[in-house]
């Protein structure tokens, strides 16, 4: 993959909408990381404190077939959803631009990440979204450098995000700035700050000490 992609839209224009708008409900993310055999994007974590009104919601929404807590932890529930529309324009999408998934999360909007080969791979993910009459918005655009994500295999993005963090004393104890105030300076949402450093630091983990 040589072009990465990051898009942004409304969240009513994606499954679980109602349910990330709700009051005590901090940020939804998509586990792209785990397989599935039929289903796309099945599991998510979800993070906050009303968790009950979370799932009254979502099962409520038209798009949701079926939902499951698979895993509880302080403040952080993981669930397994299957789908039976809302999610359509991502898979076809998908499909007809040979995208790869790497990151979804909501806060107040839905925030994509993806990997293309070529630039008109990026037009015609956007162009499905078009189709479908929904407000996908191109954020960030830009290629995947080998030279640098080869670096104990981080994306560049997660190298940078790591690099600024201990550059600017994120890492110190007390601390010398805050998630936000680290997300601020690198111009991305606290989810996406908060999602390349946990990435990051699981890869370095795995390449290092594991």
């Amino acid at each position: 993959m040589s072009l990465v992609a990051e898009f942004s839209l409304p969240a009513d224009d994606f499954v679980l909408g109602d349910a990330l708008q709700l009051e005590g409900i901090d940020r939804v993310e998509f586990d792209c990381n785990i397989p599935a055999r039929r289903d796309i994007m099945p599991y998510f974590w979800v993070w906050g404190t009303a968790f009950d009104a979370f799932e009254s919601v979502s099962e409520g929404e038209s798009a949701i077939e079926y939902l499951e807590t698979v895993d509880t932890l302080e403040g952080t529930r993981l669930y397994r959803g299957e789908w039976n529309a809302g999610i359509s324009t991502l898979l076809e999408a998908t499909q007809e631009s040979d995208a790869i998934v790497r990151d979804v999360i909501g806060e107040t909007r839905w925030e994509l990440e993806l990997w293309f080969d070529t630039h008109t791979d990026v037009t015609v993910f956007a162009d499905a979204y078009a189709d479908a009459g929904l407000e996908l918005e191109l954020e960030r655009l830009y290629s995947l450098n080998p030279s640098v994500g080869d670096h104990y295999d981080l994306t560049p993005v997660q190298r940078e995000t790591l690099i600024t963090a201990e550059r600017t004393g994120y890492y110190n104890e007390p601390r010398d700035l805050t998630l936000e105030e680290l997300a601020a300076k690198l111009d991305i949402s606290l989810a996406a700050a908060s999602g390349r450093l946990r990435r990051g630091t699981s890869t370095l983990i795995r390449k290092t000490l594991l």
